[in-house]
């Protein structure tokens, strides 16, 4: 209806043009017609004039109550928990289990901002089982595995997750030699560390990690999994994809903590 009565107008204005000038003009509406046209000017006009509030109206809502991001979709899977490395109490309420790979930045991300907030919020008060799993992604990241190797590898002299901090901190230099050096700092035994590391000993470990990831779907890392912890070790999760902010992740864990 709008766009008829746009268009009427924009007619109007080309007649009025040439049609209303003065003395008769042949072809020149008669005054009933003009009268009629005269009619629809006026509707138009308040139409405009209304939408023209509305649309102020709705403005003024906008800033009043701005919108807000939708969150992340809720998309529920079964998850085996596995034999990975893992922090907290293992018969915490909510397991969450994450894939991620040592050289991706958005990893690192997560690792930096929000890890440290899930650890002592949760992790440390026996609310929250963490779970890591190895999701190299190999084309883009070819330093990730051999890292996640070497996480394996200081696993065996119980420095495990001093090796896994070291990793993320140093993400730019992965390569075997730095990874050794590593293992140095961290005052393990060198010559187990590189005959575990150079044999590949945990390889076949870092791939079933990957194959279970590949399993639930997961293309990207980070991603994470979250649901309550059940006796055979599997759980119905939500999954969470990327970095995302610690609100998202409290927000997952409450809720399920407040279902209990």
């Amino acid at each position: 209806m709008m766009d008829r009565r746009m268009r009427l107008a924009l007619w109007l204005l080309f007649v009025s043009a040439f049609s209303l000038g003065p003395g008769p003009v042949h072809g020149q509406s008669s005054p009933s017609e003009l009268g009629s046209l005269q009619k629809d000017m006026e509707t138009v006009k308040n139409d405009l004039a209304r939408i023209k509030k509305e649309l102020n109206e709705i403005r003024q809502l906008l800033i009043q109550h701005p919108l807000q991001p939708a969150p992340p979709a809720r998309v529920m899977s079964k998850v085996k928990v596995g034999d990975g490395p893992s922090l907290g109490n293992p018969d915490a309420p909510v397991t969450l289990v994450e894939f991620s790979d040592y050289q991706c930045p958005f990893c690192g991300r997560f690792f930096n901002q929000t890890f440290a907030a899930l650890k002592t919020q949760y992790i440390d008060t026996g609310k929250l089982r963490y779970v890591f799993r190895d999701f190299p992604l190999d084309q883009l990241h070819p330093q990730a595995r051999k890292a996640a190797e070497a996480a394996h590898c200081a696993g065996e002299q119980r420095k495990y997750w001093e090796m896994h901090d070291t990793l993320y901190r140093n993400q730019r230099t992965l390569q075997v030699e730095h990874l050794k050096g590593f293992a140095l700092e961290l005052s393990l035994n060198g010559n187990a560390f590189t005959t575990c590391l150079d044999g590949g000993k945990y390889a076949a470990t870092v791939s079933q990690h990957h194959a279970a990831g590949s399993e639930l779907g997961v293309t990207g890392t980070p991603a994470f999994f979250v649901g309550k912890s059940s006796p055979d070790g599997t759980i119905e999760a939500t999954a969470i994809k990327g970095a995302q902010p610690v609100t998202v992740f409290r927000q997952a864990i409450d809720r399920l903590l407040d279902s209990q």
